[in-house]
């Protein structure tokens, strides 16, 4: 096995893999020029799909580090998962004590970042440049650089809509995000947005997501919401409705908007958008 087959490599990387060594490699990974990855005989080394690692990133795997999916790391950042074996008069060259590193998915570790031995952190964690990270993280959380390690929480909503657009009209969008606070509003697009849509992030519980095409990632968004919105003008993309359904998650839309005008779907009058307040209110016991 040639390790530089596994990864999508921007540039000339090395690599030292031992006879024994364990890689399980989602396709794609993509490593930045210069990288160093070292896995030796006892060592596992696991990477979820659609990785990122920017230029000049070094791995070295004596046990085991896991990655998940959709995680990204800056330039220069560092993952070890040993440490040379000391005492209070010397440093062992050649003796390691060694821990797992596992990492969620949906991070970002900004530029030099060095990820310690033992250290476990959960899904959607952004990391500030030049973090030491020497100890757990829990899931949505920001971290920044100090002399201790300063730790914000990611607000995680209650409930969740979800919305897949090919147009940036979408009806009664603000009126929808101001009358249900405890709703967070999902607005994902194959493609890149308009910037009417992209101003619509300035409510607090409104995230637009632009140029999200790849299947898993839209199920993701239809496995994380609670309704589903049929809001948005122009035609079905994706097969959306398809997963929702599947899902038995329920699906709200504006008569003049529905892609399908069936029992499958809630239909309301545009021009009586409470009513929908009032329907979601309802499902979601608020």
């Amino acid at each position: 096995m040639n390790p530089e087959d596994l990864f999508i490599l921007r540039g000339p990387s090395h690599f030292t893999v031992n006879e024994g060594a364990q890689l399980e490699i989602g396709s794609p990974v993509t490593l930045g020029a210069f990288a160093s990855v070292e896995v030796i005989s006892t060592g596992r080394l696991i990477i979820s799909p659609h990785v990122f690692f920017n230029d000049h990133c070094t791995i070295r795997c004596h046990s085991t580090i896991t990655i998940g999916k959709d995680t990204m790391f800056g330039d220069g950042c560092r993952l070890f998962d040993h440490n040379h074996v000391y005492s209070n008069y010397h440093v062992e060259q050649n003796t390691f004590t060694t821990a797992p590193i596992t990492i969620g998915r949906n991070c970002w570790f900004g530029a030099n970042c060095v990820i310690l031995k033992g250290v476990t952190i959960g899904d959607n964690v952004i990391a500030g440049a030049g973090c030491v990270i020497y100890k757990d993280i829990p899931a949505n959380t920001i971290v920044t650089a100090g002399q201790e390690l300063q730790l914000r929480p990611r607000p995680q909503a209650r409930y969740h809509a979800f919305t897949f657009t090919l147009s940036g009209n979408i009806e009664h969008l603000a009126y929808l995000a101001e009358c249900l606070p405890e709703v967070a509003f999902h607005i994902v697009a194959p493609t890149n947005v308009s910037g009417h849509l992209m101003n619509f992030s300035r409510y607090e519980n409104i995230t637009i997501y632009p140029n999200v095409a790849r299947e898993d990632r839209i199920r993701d968004f239809a496995e994380q919401c609670d309704i589903y919105l049929d809001i948005n003008h122009l035609w079905e993309s994706h097969n959306v409705l398809d997963y929702i359904l599947d899902m038995k998650k329920p699906i709200y839309a504006f008569e003049h908007v529905a892609k399908r005008k069936d029992e499958s779907t809630a239909l309301i009058d545009q021009e009586e958008p409470e009513k929908m307040i009032e329907c979601i209110k309802e499902y979601l016991g608020l």
